[in-house]
């Protein structure tokens, strides 16, 4: 069975701070372990601080500030986690809560909907990072906000892609992820090869662009660059006196 997540909820309104500690305690695996009403007076029980996995935490605070809290916990190396709740709206507040590294920011008034979405995401992020296991791109994005169908990974490209001596076939599958060359664009290359794979033949120059509809000159750039990268193979054939003809197949 999960430990409960202790939380201490800091706000200088016991009414607030209250309200707050009945939301936490609705939220299943979460204990409220103390309420601070801050003051001028007051501080934060370094005991119970101790103890605690999550803070609550108000920004606006009589003779203090709520961010300033925060720097000194990071700075007291108490490896606290913090959600802000405040009023405060403003960027600079809520710039420098991410830069301390809050894993939330709820503007009041808030919704118990939407406080019960940022405990469970905290508890599930909590509870991953706990795991020996390594966590793959999909889990990364997931605890980072990510959207859930970007993972980051391109599983058509095999390892052979990361091999320095890869094969033409490796080089034709990660060319789709290249910049091509300025004036080539990756419709009329799919064109080429789809012709070429259709008709399954070795193929001039005049006859790519006759045939697709393209300047002989703007053919043979293409064919060009599909030699260099291994996706076709050059054919030279010769004939009587004079330069051999060249002819163009794919190496799949």
């Amino acid at each position: 069975m999960q430990e409960e997540i202790k939380v201490i909820v800091i706000d200088d309104d016991p009414m607030v701070s209250h309200l707050n500690r009945k939301y936490t305690e609705k939220v299943v695996g979460f204990k409220v372990i103390n309420e601070v009403n801050i003051d001028n007076n007051m501080i934060i029980n370094q005991d119970d601080l101790k103890e605690a996995d999550l803070l609550l935490l108000d920004i606006y605070l009589p003779g203090q500030n709520g961010i300033d809290i925060l720097k000194n916990i990071r700075e007291s190396n108490h490896n606290k986690d913090v959600i802000i709740i405040s009023a405060s709206k403003e960027p600079q507040h809520i710039s420098e809560a991410m830069q301390w590294g809050v894993v939330d920011y709820l503007i009041k008034p808030f919704t118990f909907d939407r406080f019960k979405k940022s405990l469970h995401e905290y508890k599930k992020r909590k509870n991953s990072l706990a795991t020996e296991d390594g966590l793959d791109q999909k889990t990364i994005d997931s605890l980072m906000g990510k959207d859930e169908n970007v993972n980051g990974t391109i599983d058509s490209i095999d390892d052979e892609y990361f091999d320095k001596k890869r094969d033409k076939n490796t080089r034709e599958k990660e060319s789709f992820i290249r910049d091509l060359p300025k004036g080539l664009n990756d419709v009329t290359l799919n064109n080429i090869k789809d012709f070429m794979r259709k008709e399954g033949e070795k193929f001039s120059t005049k006859d790519i662009a006759k045939n697709l509809g393209l300047a002989r000159v703007t053919g043979q750039r293409y064919l060009k660059y599909m030699a260099d990268e291994g996706i076709v193979e050059i054919l030279r054939e010769y004939g009587g006196v004079g330069r051999p003809k060249h002819y163009y197949k794919l190496t799949e």
